[in-house]
């Protein structure tokens, strides 16, 4: 019996032991599951629109999805375009480019907005500012309410506290800094990467175009050996008015010159403002002779103020993001070649030229809206290209007033890079930017309408692979000789 009785206690005593074990197991598991399911908690994009003085904050921040009071520790992204009185700056997430600065329970979130009580009276604040400029009064957004460490209030400063482009506004009470934008939708790798890489070849078209006027103001629809003489013009395909002209001080040496201003469009990039200058010097040895070499070289510089529409596809269909910025575009070159007057009627030259491009486009977002549910952030970056181009020219003269001239070049980009690096959906993207052959062919008719002044109807046109696109700028023109 004792026996027994032991048995059984023995038995009692294991049940109770597995039973405890197994209650432990569930407690283990069930935490374990609640852990993920908190892990795996969607996070939530807040779109901000913010006005400052006459300065905004542009972009996306993103939460680890907690509704209410806000941590450091709850705030998981950015992509944030600060714009102040002529400045610019982007502050991102990626890379630890960016720091959050923040102290207090002002900052709040609701299933609808971001919020923050500028009338907290716990010193409170949010800042986020480039890492390279920690508590230095530079490259920063501040929502404060009595800290010390920037002004009360709102401040955007996308240069440095102490210059024009910083910008404050008082504020109080609860103000929303941002509305819960949509979820984000699912877009692959690879169709990100064409999204990018479509922009950048819009870039290097944009430079191209560039080049292009540069080269009309130095003459390209001229003869190479050419008197003294100035005039202007307009161009349709892109809109632009120029002024240019040509200057011996010399008879060997010729001054050439033009400015100009108008607009276009070419792919993803439309330039609603664009204004440049060129200038060069050639040297034409008119003592060898009717067949002789010469040698010229010039620069230019551009200022443009664009419109990016970047489209990409994802799993809530065709998606859109547009941001405006602005950019410089600066060229070098040289050329040399033979020129040859073949008859008193008919010249001839043919030449080589090397030029290098350099385009600096100014950082900008695209903030999130009904067709572009993916945010984005572009920082300023500079695309540079090489050129080197085979050149044909041939002008003849038709009778006592009509003349034509053709032109033509093949043309090769190499040593091409792409600055074009952005910020989509917390993912960053470089895009690159190939080798490629494109072709230039143009064409002048010139009419004397007296002796000294003639009119010229002329066409240039830009022939390149499919992606970064052709185009052709023909346009009106008058030439007085002196």
């Amino acid at each position: 019996m004792k026996r027994m009785v032991r048995r059984i206690l023995d038995c009692d005593r294991k049940a109770r032991l597995w039973l405890t074990q197994a209650v432990l197991q569930l407690l283990i598991g069930a935490f374990a599951f609640t852990a993920t399911l908190s892990a795996q908690a969607p996070s939530t994009t807040y779109i901000v629109n913010q006005t400052i003085g006459n300065g905004s904050v542009v972009g996306e921040i993103v939460t680890d999805g907690k509704v209410g009071v806000l941590s450091a520790s709850d705030i998981v992204g950015w992509n944030l375009n600060l714009n102040g009185v002529g400045a610019s700056a982007v502050l991102t997430s990626a890379g630890g480019t960016s720091t959050v600065l923040f102290s207090g329970s002002d900052l709040t979130t609701t299933n609808q907005g971001l919020f923050f009580n500028f009338s907290g009276t716990d010193g409170g604040y949010l800042g986020i500012q480039d890492s390279q400029e920690i508590y230095s009064g530079s490259r920063y957004v501040c929502e404060n309410t009595t800290w010390s460490g920037c002004k009360p209030g709102a401040s955007v400063v996308p240069g440095t506290y102490t210059d024009s482009s910083a910008q404050f506004a008082l504020e109080s009470g609860v103000q929303e800094l941002g509305s819960a934008g949509p979820s984000g939708p699912n877009i692959t790798d690879q169709a990100l990467i064409n999204s990018l890489e479509a922009l950048a070849q819009a870039r290097a078209a944009q430079a191209l175009i560039n080049q292009l006027q540069a080269q009309v103001l130095l003459g390209l629809n001229e003869q190479i050996s050419c008197g003294n003489c100035g005039g202007g013009s307009v161009s349709f395909g892109s809109t632009d008015a120029s002024a240019h002209g040509r200057y011996a001080f010399s008879p060997e040496w010729t001054l050439l010159s033009g400015i100009d201003l108008g607009q276009y469009q070419q792919q993803e990039a439309d330039v609603s403002f664009t204004t440049g200058t060129a200038a060069a010097i050639q040297y034409d040895p008119t003592k060898f002779g009717a067949s002789r070499p010469y040698a010229e070289a010039g620069f230019s510089a551009t200022y443009q103020k664009i419109t990016y529409n970047r489209s990409y596809d994802s799993s809530n269909g065709a998606g859109s993001g547009v941001g405006k910025t602005h950019g410089y575009d600066f060229s070098a070159y040289a050329q040399g070649g033979w020129v040859d007057r073949i008859s008193p009627r008919t010249e001839a030259g043919a030449y080589l030229s090397y030029s290098r491009l350099w385009q600096n486009v100014a950082g900008y977002t695209e903030p999130a809206s009904s067709n572009n549910p993916l945010n984005a952030a572009i920082p300023a970056g500079v695309d540079v290209m090489d050129v080197a181009a085979l050149n044909g020219q041939m002008t003849h003269l038709i009778g006592r007033r009509v003349e034509a001239d053709f032109n033509g070049a093949v043309e090769w980009a190499f040593n091409a890079h792409s600055g074009l690096k952005a910020t989509v959906a917390s993912t960053e993207v470089e895009a690159s930017q190939p080798t490629f052959l494109y072709y230039q062919a143009g064409s002048r008719v010139s009419i004397r309408l007296k002796s000294k002044l003639t009119a010229d109807l002329f066409i240039n046109s830009v022939l390149a692979t499919r992606g970064i696109g052709c185009s052709a700028h023909g346009g009106l023109g008058f030439r007085w000789a002196f």
